[in-house]
C-alpha cells in the first residue's frame, strides 16, 4: 500500500509540474523514484541544486520551461529535483560527488549512473545534454569504464579529457589530460583542435599543458586575444599561489616564482610580483597591509598590462576591511587601474571605497563620473544609480 500510495504521490506531483509548463520532476524520496523508473523502464533525470547556487534561477526559469526542453526531458526521463543543502538532497550529493551546481545527473532505468555534467547551459545545449547520456562516445560514466578498462588513444584521452564533469574529479583530471598532452607531437601542438584544447584546460600549474600554454602564450594571442590570454595566465598563477598562500608556506612561493623565472619568457617578472600578491590573498590569516603595499607597487609598473588585479585589490579591501588607514592604502590602487582604464566598473569601485571611507563629497564625484560613463557606454547604470542613493541618505 505504502508503495503505491507514494507511486500516486509522484505522479500528481508530475502531472502539476506539466501543467506548468516546466519539467516534470516528482517529489517523494530517491528510493521510490528508482521503483517507479524500474516498474516502468524509464531513464531518471536528477537535478540538484541549491538556494544559494547562482547559476539555479537561470536554469529554472529561463531554460527548464522552454518547450522543446520539458517536452524531451519530461517524455524521456522521471525527473527528480535535490536541494544538496538539505535532507536526503545532502545525502545523494556525497553519495554521488556533486561538487558544483547547478548538476545534472542521467541513470538507466535501473538506477546505474551513466552521465554527469552542471552549469548553466542553453536550452539547445541543455537538450544535447540528456541526449549524451545515451550516447557512448559521450556520456561520461561510460567514458571512465572505458579509460578504466585502459583505453589510452589519442581521440578517447581528448574525448574523456574535455568532458565537463572531469573537472570536478581533480587527481583523475590531471592525470587524463596529462596523457592526452604526452601522445601530442611537436608539429600537432599548434592546430586549432590543440590550441583550443590546451586554452581550454585549466590543469594544475606543473602539468605539461599549463607549462607549454604558459611558455607560448604569445603564440595563443592571434586565436584568443590577448585580454584572454592574459585572464587565464592570472587564473593559473592566482590558483597555484592562492592554494600556497592558504598553507602560509613562504618557502612554496618561493619555489612557484623560481618555476616562474624558469619560463624564461618577457612577462615572468609580473608573474612573479602577481604570485606575491595571490600569495598574500589566499593566506587564512590576511595581512591587508602588506596585500595593498603590494598591489600599489605592482600597480606602479603593470597597471596598464593588468587592470584587473587592481580593480579586484579594492574590491577585496573595500569588502573586508574596516580600519580606514588601510582603506586609504587602497585608494591610491584604484586611482592607478583608473588612469590605465578609466572604466565604468573602476569608477564604481572607487566611489564604495571612497563612501566606506567616509569622503561623501569626493564619493559623489565619482559615482556621478560612473553613471556619465554609463550613459556614454549605454550600458546598465543600476549598481551607480543604487550607489548614489546609498551615498546621500
Amino acid at each position: 500500500m505504502r508503495y503505491w500510495l507514494g507511486i500516486l504521490f509522484l505522479l500528481s506531483t508530475v502531472l502539476a509540474e506539466a501543467q506548468n509548463g516546466s519539467i516534470a520532476f516528482v517529489s517523494g524520496n530517491w528510493a521510490d523514484v528508482l521503483a517507479q523508473a524500474k516498474k516502468e523502464h524509464r531513464s531518471i533525470f536528477l537535478y540538484a541544486g541549491s538556494p544559494s547556487c547562482h547559476y539555479c534561477v537561470p536554469m529554472e526559469t529561463e531554460v527548464f520551461p522552454v518547450p522543446v526542453v520539458s517536452s524531451y526531458y519530461s517524455s524521456t526521463f522521471l525527473s527528480h529535483k535535490i536541494n544538496v543543502d538539505e535532507g536526503e538532497g545532502t545525502i545523494l550529493a556525497k553519495r554521488y560527488d556533486i561538487k558544483r551546481l547547478p548538476s545534472y545527473l542521467y541513470f538507466d532505468a535501473d538506477g546505474k549512473l551513466l552521465h554527469m555534467s552542471n552549469g548553466f547551459k542553453s536550452p539547445a545545449a541543455f537538450v544535447q545534454d540528456g541526449k549524451d547520456a545515451f550516447d557512448p562516445r559521450k556520456a561520461f560514466f561510460t567514458l571512465k569504464e572505458r579509460y578504466d578498462k585502459g583505453d589510452r588513444s589519442p581521440d578517447f584521452l581528448y574525448t574523456f579529457g574535455t568532458a565537463p564533469a572531469l573537472t570536478d574529479k581533480n587527481t583523475l583530471f590531471e592525470e587524463v589530460n596529462g596523457a592526452y598532452f604526452q601522445t601530442l607531437k611537436p608539429e600537432t601542438l599548434t592546430s586549432d583542435k590543440n590550441q583550443e584544447y590546451i586554452f581550454g584546460t585549466y590543469t594544475s600549474f606543473n602539468a605539461p599543458a599549463t607549462q607549454y600554454f604558459l611558455t607560448h602564450a604569445s603564440s595563443f594571442v592571434p586565436k584568443f586575444g590577448k585580454a584572454e590570454v592574459s585572464k587565464k595566465i592570472r587564473y593559473i598563477v592566482g590558483r597555484a599561489a592562492g592554494e600556497i598562500g592558504e598553507r602560509n608556506d613562504l618557502s612554496a612561493l618561493k619555489s612557484l616564482q623560481q618555476a616562474i623565472a624558469r619560463t624564461k619568457v618577457t612577462d615572468a617578472p609580473q608573474w612573479k610580483e602577481l604570485a606575491y600578491i595571490q600569495y598574500l590573498l589566499g593566506k587564512q590569516q590576511r595581512d591587508w597591509l602588506a596585500y595593498t603595499n603590494a598591489v600599489q607597487a605592482y600597480g606602479k609598473q603593470y597597471a596598464a598590462q593588468d587592470n584587473f588585479t587592481l580593480y579586484e585589490a579594492t574590491a577585496y579591501v573595500t569588502a573586508f576591511v574596516e580600519d580606514k588607514k588601510i582603506l586609504a592604502q587602497a585608494d591610491p590602487i584604484i586611482k592607478q587601474a583608473l588612469a590605465a582604464e578609466p572604466s565604468y566598473l573602476n569608477l564604481c569601485t572607487r566611489a564604495k571605497l571612497l563612501h566606506k571611507i567616509g569622503n561623501k563629497q569626493e564619493a559623489l564625484l565619482v559615482v556621478n563620473e560612473a553613471l556619465a560613463k554609463a550613459a556614454k557606454d549605454q550600458r546598465n547604470s543600476t549598481e551607480a544609480t543604487e550607489l548614489l542613493s546609498e551615498i546621500n541618505k
